[in-house]
C-alpha cells in the first residue's frame, strides 16, 4: 500500500495543513528588518507556541479518516523535523535569531495542539 492510497491528496483538509506548513517556512526567511518588533519580543515564545499548535491540529485534522498509527508514526518522522529546519532556516537570515528554546516551543505547540485534536476526537466518537 502506497502513501498514496493511504493518504487522500485532494482532501481540503490535507491542502489547508500544507499550506500552512509552507506559511510557516516562508515566515523563517523574512528578515523582519522594517517591523519594529521589539513589542512582539516578549511574546515570541507564545507565538512559537500558537503557531505550531495550530500546525498540529492541521496535521491531524488533515489525516481525520486515516489509522490511528499512521497518525501517530509520521508526526515522530515528519512534524519532529519541522522545527529544526525552521530554525536552522533562521540562522541564514539577516536579523534572525534561531534558538533551542523557540524550537523547543515549537514542538510544545505541536504536540499539544495534536493531543487536543486527539482528546476532542476521541470524546466526540466515544
Amino acid at each position: 500500500m502506497s502513501l498514496g492510497e493511504i493518504v487522500n491528496y485532494k482532501s481540503k483538509s490535507l491542502w489547508l495543513f500544507v499550506s500552512y506548513l509552507l506559511l510557516l517556512m516562508c515566515n523563517s526567511f523574512l528578515s523582519f528588518s522594517i517591523i519594529p518588533y521589539k513589542h512582539i519580543w516578549k511574546h515570541d515564545k507564545l507565538i512559537h507556541f500558537l503557531e505550531y499548535f495550530i500546525l498540529g491540529i492541521l496535521y491531524l485534522n488533515a489525516l481525520y479518516h486515516q489509522n490511528f498509527k499512521i497518525k501517530m508514526l509520521y508526526p515522530i518522522l515528519f512534524i519532529s523535523s519541522i522545527p529544526i529546519i525552521d530554525e536552522s532556516i533562521q540562522i541564514f537570515v539577516p536579523n534572525r535569531i534561531a534558538s533551542i528554546y523557540d524550537a523547543f516551543f515549537d514542538y510544545l505547540g505541536c504536540y499539544m495542539g495534536m493531543i487536543l485534536y486527539y482528546l476532542t476526537y476521541r470524546y466526540k466518537n466515544g
